[in-house]
Protein backbone atom coordinates (compact mmCIF):
# COMPACT_ATOMS: atom_id res chain seq x y z
CA UNK A 1 0.00 0.00 0.00
CA UNK A 2 1.12 3.16 -0.94
CA UNK A 3 1.80 5.64 1.76
CA UNK A 4 2.73 9.73 1.87
CA UNK A 5 5.99 8.93 2.74
CA UNK A 6 8.73 10.86 1.04
CA UNK A 7 11.73 10.84 3.78
CA UNK A 8 13.01 8.88 6.53
CA UNK A 9 16.56 9.85 8.64
CA UNK A 10 18.14 7.68 11.33
CA UNK A 11 19.58 9.12 14.64
CA UNK A 12 23.02 7.47 16.44
CA UNK A 13 20.40 6.15 19.26
CA UNK A 14 18.48 3.80 16.06
CA UNK A 15 15.29 6.43 16.32
CA UNK A 16 14.06 7.63 13.04
CA UNK A 17 11.94 10.56 12.01
CA UNK A 18 9.29 9.77 9.32
CA UNK A 19 7.92 12.77 6.88
CA UNK A 20 4.69 12.49 5.80
CA UNK A 21 3.59 14.95 2.78
CA UNK A 22 0.51 16.86 3.24
CA UNK A 23 -1.13 18.47 5.94
CA UNK A 24 -5.27 19.24 6.91
CA UNK A 25 -4.15 22.65 7.86
CA UNK A 26 -1.91 25.54 6.79
CA UNK A 27 -0.50 27.51 9.19
CA UNK A 28 0.95 30.95 8.58
CA UNK A 29 4.41 29.79 9.94
CA UNK A 30 4.85 25.91 9.17
CA UNK A 31 8.68 25.41 8.88
CA UNK A 32 7.68 22.77 6.08
CA UNK A 33 6.89 25.65 3.90
CA UNK A 34 11.04 26.16 4.40
CA UNK A 35 12.44 23.51 4.96
CA UNK A 36 10.51 20.27 3.19
CA UNK A 37 13.95 18.20 4.14
CA UNK A 38 16.14 17.36 6.66
CA UNK A 39 19.26 19.36 6.79
CA UNK A 40 21.28 16.75 6.65
CA UNK A 41 20.04 15.84 2.84
CA UNK A 42 22.36 17.09 0.06
CA UNK A 43 20.53 19.96 -1.53
CA UNK A 44 20.55 18.48 -4.88
CA UNK A 45 18.50 15.07 -4.05
CA UNK A 46 16.01 17.64 -2.71
CA UNK A 47 13.24 18.11 -5.24
CA UNK A 48 9.56 19.20 -4.84
CA UNK A 49 8.14 15.95 -6.89
CA UNK A 50 8.42 13.42 -3.89
CA UNK A 51 9.17 9.83 -4.24
CA UNK A 52 6.34 8.26 -2.05
CA UNK A 53 7.02 4.54 -0.84
CA UNK A 54 5.01 2.02 0.26
CA UNK A 55 4.35 0.33 3.63
CA UNK A 56 6.73 -2.83 3.21
CA UNK A 57 9.57 -0.57 1.33
CA UNK A 58 9.08 1.48 5.05
CA UNK A 59 9.40 -2.00 6.81
CA UNK A 60 12.25 -2.95 4.90
CA UNK A 61 14.24 0.57 5.39
CA UNK A 62 13.52 0.47 9.12
CA UNK A 63 14.63 -3.31 9.84
CA UNK A 64 17.69 -3.18 7.96
CA UNK A 65 18.63 -0.20 9.95
CA UNK A 66 18.28 -1.14 13.20
CA UNK A 67 15.21 1.15 14.22
CA UNK A 68 13.76 0.65 17.63
CA UNK A 69 11.97 4.16 17.74
CA UNK A 70 10.58 6.45 15.32
CA UNK A 71 8.91 9.77 15.05
CA UNK A 72 6.07 10.31 12.87
CA UNK A 73 5.56 13.81 11.70
CA UNK A 74 5.99 16.07 8.76
CA UNK A 75 3.32 17.50 7.48
CA UNK A 76 0.13 16.11 9.37
CA UNK A 77 0.61 11.82 9.19
CA UNK A 78 -3.19 11.50 9.94
CA UNK A 79 -4.28 12.45 6.67
CA UNK A 80 -2.40 9.47 5.12
CA UNK A 81 -4.96 6.28 5.13
CA UNK A 82 -2.19 4.03 5.33
CA UNK A 83 -1.22 5.09 8.27
CA UNK A 84 -3.53 2.54 10.29
CA UNK A 85 -1.73 -0.51 8.33
CA UNK A 86 1.83 1.49 9.34
CA UNK A 87 1.03 1.39 13.06
CA UNK A 88 0.20 -2.00 12.53
CA UNK A 89 3.20 -3.18 11.13
CA UNK A 90 5.33 -1.20 13.48
CA UNK A 91 3.74 -2.45 16.84
CA UNK A 92 4.12 -6.02 15.19
CA UNK A 93 8.01 -5.47 15.04
CA UNK A 94 8.11 -3.85 18.71
CA UNK A 95 9.14 -0.59 17.00
CA UNK A 96 8.26 2.62 19.59
CA UNK A 97 5.69 4.98 18.08
CA UNK A 98 5.70 8.69 18.62
CA UNK A 99 2.99 10.63 16.88
CA UNK A 100 3.00 13.85 15.95
CA UNK A 101 -0.37 15.77 15.32
CA UNK A 102 -2.54 18.21 15.30
CA UNK A 103 -5.42 16.24 16.49
CA UNK A 104 -8.25 16.54 14.08
CA UNK A 105 -8.17 13.29 12.68
CA UNK A 106 -7.19 11.86 15.31
CA UNK A 107 -9.35 8.52 16.51
CA UNK A 108 -9.26 5.80 19.18
CA UNK A 109 -7.56 2.87 16.72
CA UNK A 110 -4.46 5.62 16.01
CA UNK A 111 -4.24 6.60 19.77
CA UNK A 112 -4.45 2.55 20.69
CA UNK A 113 -1.65 1.71 18.11
CA UNK A 114 0.70 4.59 19.11
CA UNK A 115 3.33 4.47 22.18
CA UNK A 116 3.07 8.65 22.47
CA UNK A 117 1.51 11.49 20.92
CA UNK A 118 2.67 14.83 20.36
CA UNK A 119 -0.23 16.74 20.11
CA UNK A 120 0.33 20.51 18.97
CA UNK A 121 -2.02 23.23 20.27
CA UNK A 122 -1.57 26.32 18.41
CA UNK A 123 -4.36 28.45 20.36
CA UNK A 124 -7.35 28.00 21.81
CA UNK A 125 -9.01 31.37 20.96
CA UNK A 126 -10.63 30.17 17.58
CA UNK A 127 -10.09 33.17 15.62
CA UNK A 128 -6.57 33.38 16.70
CA UNK A 129 -6.45 29.74 15.55
CA UNK A 130 -8.16 30.35 12.91
CA UNK A 131 -5.69 33.48 11.69
CA UNK A 132 -2.80 30.71 12.21
CA UNK A 133 -3.83 27.77 10.46
CA UNK A 134 -6.98 28.90 8.64
CA UNK A 135 -9.17 26.20 10.22
CA UNK A 136 -11.24 25.73 13.18
CA UNK A 137 -9.78 23.89 16.50
CA UNK A 138 -13.04 22.89 17.44
CA UNK A 139 -12.56 19.51 16.53
CA UNK A 140 -9.47 18.85 17.45
CA UNK A 141 -10.20 20.12 20.92
CA UNK A 142 -13.10 17.71 21.02
CA UNK A 143 -10.97 14.99 20.12
CA UNK A 144 -8.24 15.77 22.70
CA UNK A 145 -11.30 15.83 25.51
CA UNK A 146 -12.30 12.58 23.80
CA UNK A 147 -9.05 10.52 23.87
CA UNK A 148 -6.85 12.13 26.00
CA UNK A 149 -4.75 9.98 28.01
CA UNK A 150 -1.22 8.98 29.55
CA UNK A 151 0.50 9.19 26.16
CA UNK A 152 -0.34 12.82 25.74
CA UNK A 153 2.32 15.99 25.61
CA UNK A 154 1.71 18.69 23.83
CA UNK A 155 3.74 21.56 21.88
CA UNK A 156 3.29 24.91 20.79
CA UNK A 157 5.11 27.55 18.62
CA UNK A 158 5.98 31.02 20.26
CA UNK A 159 5.50 34.13 18.41
CA UNK A 160 6.38 37.60 19.55
CA UNK A 161 2.80 38.75 18.68
CA UNK A 162 0.73 36.44 20.43
CA UNK A 163 3.39 36.54 23.44
CA UNK A 164 3.01 34.64 26.75
CA UNK A 165 -0.84 35.19 26.87
CA UNK A 166 -1.35 32.64 24.43
CA UNK A 167 1.08 29.70 26.11
CA UNK A 168 -0.63 30.90 29.80
CA UNK A 169 -4.39 29.87 28.03
CA UNK A 170 -3.01 26.67 27.45
CA UNK A 171 -1.12 25.71 30.09
CA UNK A 172 -4.12 26.90 32.10
CA UNK A 173 -6.85 24.40 29.79
CA UNK A 174 -4.23 21.57 30.24
CA UNK A 175 -4.10 21.77 34.19
CA UNK A 176 -8.14 20.85 33.44
CA UNK A 177 -6.24 16.93 32.42
CA UNK A 178 -3.97 16.82 34.91
CA UNK A 179 -0.88 17.03 37.05
CA UNK A 180 2.66 17.42 35.18
CA UNK A 181 1.81 17.71 31.53
CA UNK A 182 4.83 17.73 29.65
CA UNK A 183 4.35 21.54 26.71
CA UNK A 184 7.43 21.83 24.45
CA UNK A 185 7.25 25.58 23.24
CA UNK A 186 9.29 26.73 19.98
CA UNK A 187 10.23 29.57 19.23
CA UNK A 188 8.72 30.66 15.65
CA UNK A 189 11.20 30.31 12.67
CA UNK A 190 10.18 32.85 10.45
CA UNK A 191 8.60 31.64 7.45
CA UNK A 192 4.98 33.55 6.64
CA UNK A 193 4.05 37.57 7.20
CA UNK A 194 1.82 37.32 9.72
CA UNK A 195 4.21 36.68 13.08
CA UNK A 196 7.83 37.62 13.93
CA UNK A 197 10.01 35.35 15.95
CA UNK A 198 10.19 36.20 19.86
CA UNK A 199 13.40 37.80 21.80
CA UNK A 200 15.14 34.74 23.15
CA UNK A 201 14.92 36.26 26.96
CA UNK A 202 11.40 36.27 26.72
CA UNK A 203 10.35 33.20 25.24
CA UNK A 204 12.79 32.10 28.84
CA UNK A 205 11.23 34.58 30.74
CA UNK A 206 7.60 32.50 29.76
CA UNK A 207 8.76 29.13 30.30
CA UNK A 208 9.81 30.00 34.05
CA UNK A 209 6.71 31.78 34.24
CA UNK A 210 4.85 28.52 33.51
CA UNK A 211 7.22 25.85 35.52
CA UNK A 212 6.79 28.27 38.50
CA UNK A 213 2.60 28.66 38.26
CA UNK A 214 1.65 26.17 37.27
CA UNK A 215 2.02 22.08 37.23
CA UNK A 216 2.65 22.02 33.64
CA UNK A 217 6.54 21.02 32.56
CA UNK A 218 7.19 23.62 30.18
CA UNK A 219 10.24 23.26 28.38
CA UNK A 220 12.25 24.30 24.95
CA UNK A 221 14.77 22.77 22.94
CA UNK A 222 18.13 24.14 22.27
CA UNK A 223 20.95 22.95 19.92
CA UNK A 224 20.86 22.32 16.70
CA UNK A 225 19.44 18.56 17.80
CA UNK A 226 20.81 15.07 17.00
CA UNK A 227 23.48 14.14 14.28
CA UNK A 228 21.12 12.17 11.40
CA UNK A 229 21.72 10.11 8.57
CA UNK A 230 19.11 9.84 5.64
CA UNK A 231 17.62 6.47 4.96
CA UNK A 232 15.50 7.68 2.49
CA UNK A 233 15.86 9.15 -0.69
Amino acid sequence: MRTRIYHITKFQDNSSYIFFNGCNWDCDFCIMKRFKYDIHLEKEVQADNFKYIDVETLMDILLQNNIIEVFLGGGEPTIDPSLPLILERLKMKDIRVNLLTNGELLNSRIVSLVDRISFSIKSLDENTHFMITKRSNLRSIENLKKFFNEKFTFETVYTRELGCRNVIEIAEFLESFGKNLILRIDPLIPVGNLFTSPPEYDLNECINHINSRYSVKAYRIKGKGKNAVVLYP
